[in-house]
């Protein structure tokens, strides 16, 4: 990912597609499949005051086959339409067609809409029309809001996928391997958590995907602290890995307090028989 000022005069792309693809859900892929082989993605990147994404701006390569460069808010919120538009032109000089979503805003105060494009510019503008499920609009804001309360089947549904955070993995307590289930833990600073409690899940582990249950939340049984962990089911991985991806596929239950480790033990073993069915029900290839 580069700079959009890095761009080279003479770049040879003729549409662009623009937007923050902040979740990459289904209208944001709607919008790249319009996208021609050698365009190019104009990601915006936000000022935000929490720095907690559903997908973090490194990541949004993943789900993007196209070349792509961003630019800070900042640097073209102070432009009027047509100053962004031939922003563009000087940067792209071959540029012919622009490709957003239907609530695309532009120009000083978010003053232009997708609309405009046409008729204060001779781009021609492929807009994306507002999608929905079931009556819901496949918004960020919405995905945010069902992560968030821990609907993740939702959150899924609107994402087109499932719901994922990648992080390093760290030490854990030490408990787990040696009188529950061993774990694998990881710290994802960056990303918008699903609320606390137990969830069926996948990882992804040096490219090979594992049925696996997963836990957010504070160790109300143990020792109070926080922690993202995951227990690969029916595999006893040896190596130890230092990055792991965990795909959220439907939350089990809520995060509780046990009297002692053998209750909280039988507990996470129905937890487990519970997610591995949950698991052979679902259709491996939305994972990503």
């Amino acid at each position: 990912m580069k700079k959009f000022s890095s761009i080279s005069k003479n770049a040879s792309a003729k549409s662009i597609a623009i937007g923050k693809f902040d979740s990459m859900h289904l209208a944001h892929k709607a919008i790249l499949n319009k996208l021609e082989s050698n365009g190019i993605v104009l990601l915006i990147k936000m000022p935000y005051l929490d720095n907690k994404f559903i997908v973090p701006y490194a990541k949004r390569k993943d789900y993007i086959q196209n070349e792509i460069y961003y630019i800070d808010f900042d640097e073209i919120s102070h432009l009027s339409g047509v100053e962004f538009l031939n922003f563009l032109r000087s940067k792209l000089p071959c540029l012919r067609s622009i490709i957003v979503g239907s609530d695309f805003k532009f120009g000083k105060n978010r003053s232009c809409s997708a609309l405009d494009i046409q008729h204060i510019s001779d781009f021609h503008t492929t807009i994306i029309d507002e999608m929905s499920i079931n009556g819901i609009p496949i918004h960020s804001s919405y995905i945010k809001r069902y992560i968030l309360s821990g609907d993740i089947v939702l959150a899924n549904k609107l994402l087109g996928r499932f719901y994922s955070i990648e992080g390093e993995v760290v030490k854990g307590q030490g408990i787990g391997k040696e009188e529950l289930f061993p774990t694998i833990n990881i710290k994802a600073d960056e990303y918008i958590l699903p609320k606390d409690g137990v969830y069926a899940s996948y990882i992804k582990l040096k490219d090979n995907f594992f049925q696996s249950i997963s836990f957010i939340g504070y160790r109300l049984s143990t020792n109070m602290s926080f922690a993202i962990e995951t227990h690969i089911i029916d595999k006893d991985i040896q190596d130890s890995p230092n990055m792991l991806e965990i795909f959220f596929v439907e939350k089990i239950r809520d995060n509780k307090k046990f009297d002692d480790l053998a209750s909280l033990k039988a507990q996470i073993s129905t937890d487990i028989n519970i997610a591995r069915s949950v698991l052979e029900a679902q259709n491996f290839s939305q994972i990503v």
